[in-house]
């Protein structure tokens, strides 16, 4: 490179819009730019001279980290030039971020005769990056409440799917006890229209009284059942037995089952741990997985539906299993029927959220779900939940052929 007179290398070196300085390898500022004395608010007489973290505790008022992460030792170390991010506060009490690089300049015999510092202010690129954090992170938390919101939207209108499931057999379910109760009304009133009643017609409109008591009672359970699963409760995990809850489903479904003639043989072990979890999700995936497996049995003349509880492994996992008699899945859907949408059943009899519905709530719960069918044996659905799910849900196991 062409020497340049002394007065145009100035020129130059004051031109230049980065802060720089020229440093001794004991710290003394031998020389500056004005963009440095001009960012510094100071005269040369200030700094040349001085030590470097000395004009700049003086001129911030507080120190700064440079004893922490001043890059001089490692350019020494190291051997090559090095670039660290100090942060300062400004004379205003404001934060400021300065990006530096040290460069070392060498003597003939090895040894470092001065040290190059080119650094710039990055105060406004910090807050820039702050700001689009922020704004993506904002972003995220929307999404995700989004997200959240069409999941649970979801997860109801699945419900009122298989409500429209139960609802012949729910009117079948309330329709006899209404009529026992009308029944019961007009042989009472009978009863009363007689001159003289006897002991023993009081002890019968007595007894008249109480089965209606007990069938209006049955009612009240029947339609308590149905609105406590047509509820949109909100998603909380709590402390359930499994078992308790497939019993109150079996309850739900006792005349769905009972029209189609399924016999239920129930194999629940006993003291079954308590698992943590959404007892209403977890009563939709049963419920789910017992309309289908009605479904598959109505064309078989063998319709039995076992329905299995066991711990796997004490103190971590339970497992539940529904198998059914009916007519099975091909092997080459099996890979299909989780997603959603995706159905076997003819035109108008479902769009095929429920399995989709059943594989995101054993999911969320940390669990793994499994399928196992024989096209005209029947089909087994198995489930693993976690007694205390992980803080951290991992993605569960694709859904595989057991």
């Amino acid at each position: 490179m062409m020497n340049l007179p002394k007065n145009e290398m100035e020129t130059i070196f004051n031109g230049i819009r980065d802060f720089i300085l020229i440093i001794s390898p004991d710290r003394e500022i031998l020389e500056t730019n004005d963009a440095f004395l001009k960012h510094m608010n100071c005269k040369r007489e200030d700094v040349i001279g001085r030590k470097c973290y000395e004009v700049f505790r003086e001129k911030t008022r507080k120190s700064s980290n440079c004893h922490e992460k001043c890059p001089l030792e490692t350019v020494i170390r190291e051997k090559r030039h090095c670039r660290a991010e100090l942060n300062r506060v400004a004379k205003d009490g404001k934060p400021r971020y300065t990006e530096l690089t040290i460069f070392p300049i060498w003597e003939k015999k090895g040894k470092i005769s001065k040290f190059i510092e080119i650094s710039r202010d990055i105060t406004k690129r910090k807050s820039d990056e702050k700001k689009t954090q922020d704004y993506l992170m904002k972003m995220v938390e929307e999404r995700t409440h989004q997200l959240k919101e069409s999941h649970e939207r979801l997860l109801h209108q699945d419900k009122m799917a298989s409500l429209g499931k139960l609802s012949s057999a729910v009117v079948h379910e309330i329709n006899n006890p209404v009529a026992g109760i009308l029944n019961l009304v007009m042989l009472s009133q009978r009863i009363l229209k007689e001159d003289e009643i006897k002991e023993a017609e009081l002890d019968l409109f007595r007894r008249y009284l109480g089965l209606m008591e007990t069938e209006t009672r049955r009612i009240g359970r029947i339609v308590g059942n149905l609105l406590t699963f047509a509820r949109q409760s909100k998603i909380e995990f709590v402390r359930f037995d499994l078992n308790e809850l497939i019993e109150q489903t079996l309850i739900l479904n006792s005349n769905l089952l009972k029209l189609n003639r399924i016999r239920v043989i129930e194999e629940l072990e006993h003291n079954l741990p308590l698992i943590r979890g959404s007892e209403d999700q977890i009563k939709q995936v049963v419920m789910n997985l017992l309309s289908n497996a009605v479904e598959s049995m109505t064309q078989v003349s063998r319709k039995w539906l076992t329905i299995r509880t066991f711990s796997k492994e004490p103190g971590k996992t339970v497992g539940i299993e529904i198998m059914d008699t009916g007519t099975g899945i091909p092997r080459e859907m099996i890979s299909k029927i989780f997603e959603p949408f995706y159905t076997t059943k003819k035109k108008g009899k479902g769009v095929g959220l429920g399995l989709s519905v059943v594989y995101g709530i054993i999911q969320e719960h940390g669990g793994k779900i499994y399928v196992d069918s024989t096209p005209g044996k029947g089909t087994s659905f198995s489930i693993t939940l976690f007694e205390d799910p992980p803080l951290e849900k991992k993605e569960s196991d694709s859904p595989l052929e057991g």
